[in-house]
């Protein structure tokens, strides 16, 4: 089966710029890279917002079978291991260099965490060392609701407190995230969801790397290297040394 543009049978839906769906033919060697931009931009929405299916299914599982209070604790344990993780590789594939507020918020709006409109996150930068972002709209939020106050302190208290500054930290050993207010919501119609303050401050505490962050580096997963493009591309930028 050919990968020449125009050369696809009708109603594949690839021009010149590749693969705009998959609705054509099954290609055997089908790879990411065949596909268009805006099929590229479906296709990562739906992974970021796959990645809250796949926790929610978690802590459905563990909550279910152990209860709020230790699922609650394995979220933590979750993010903790994974996002210092997957951000320093976000970093380097996307060239982001720096530790200052702008570079943190870079690999934030990259993170399958904050899948784009499903969390709707603002972000102020007052100075390379102290911003602000906010939730306009949360769709964790609106899952936890419903289970009352509880399940929203669990979610937007005990496991942000748990896993914010880590993630911070991976890129400022010196931020520090805190909430300017955040659910439960009062009124019931707050908007926005929640607001958060970031500072990088020389005073601020640095958090030793939990065990699970370092357990999680030596993974084969994160220590993985994709091979280049079909045309060749390296998966990395030349020269990349970010992080």
């Amino acid at each position: 089966m050919t990968h020449n543009g125009t050369d696809q049978a009708a109603g594949s839906g690839r021009d010149d710029d590749g693969l705009s769906d998959y609705s054509g033919p099954f290609e055997a060697d089908f790879r990411y890279e065949d596909l268009s931009r805006e099929a590229l931009v479906r296709l990562v929405r739906e992974f970021a917002q796959a990645v809250h299916i796949l926790d929610r299914s978690m802590c459905a599982a563990i909550g279910m079978a152990h209860g709020l209070e230790e699922m609650q604790r394995l979220a933590i344990e979750e993010w903790r291991g994974a996002s210092p993780v997957y951000g320093q590789r976000l970093r380097r594939i996307m060239g982001i260099e720096g530790n200052d507020v702008e570079a943190i918020f870079k690999v934030l709006q990259l993170d399958p965490g904050f899948p784009h409109h499903y969390l709707d996150v603002r972000y102020e930068v007052v100075d390379e060392r102290h911003g602000f972002f906010e939730l306009a709209y949360c769709g964790a939020l609106m899952d936890a609701e419903p289970w009352g106050d509880k399940m929203v302190t669990g979610m937007c208290h005990h496991i942000e407190d748990g896993t914010f500054d880590f993630t911070a930290q991976a890129i400022n050993p010196k931020a520090h995230i805190r909430h300017v207010h955040r659910p439960p919501r009062v009124p019931s119609d707050r908007s926005p969801h929640c607001r958060w303050e970031l500072v990088i401050d020389d005073d601020n505490e640095t958090l030793p790397e939990p065990e699970i962050t370092t357990i999680t580096k030596m993974t084969t997963a994160a220590n993985f290297e994709f091979p280049p493009m079909r045309d060749g591309t390296p998966h990395l930028p030349v020269g990349s040394d970010a992080g």
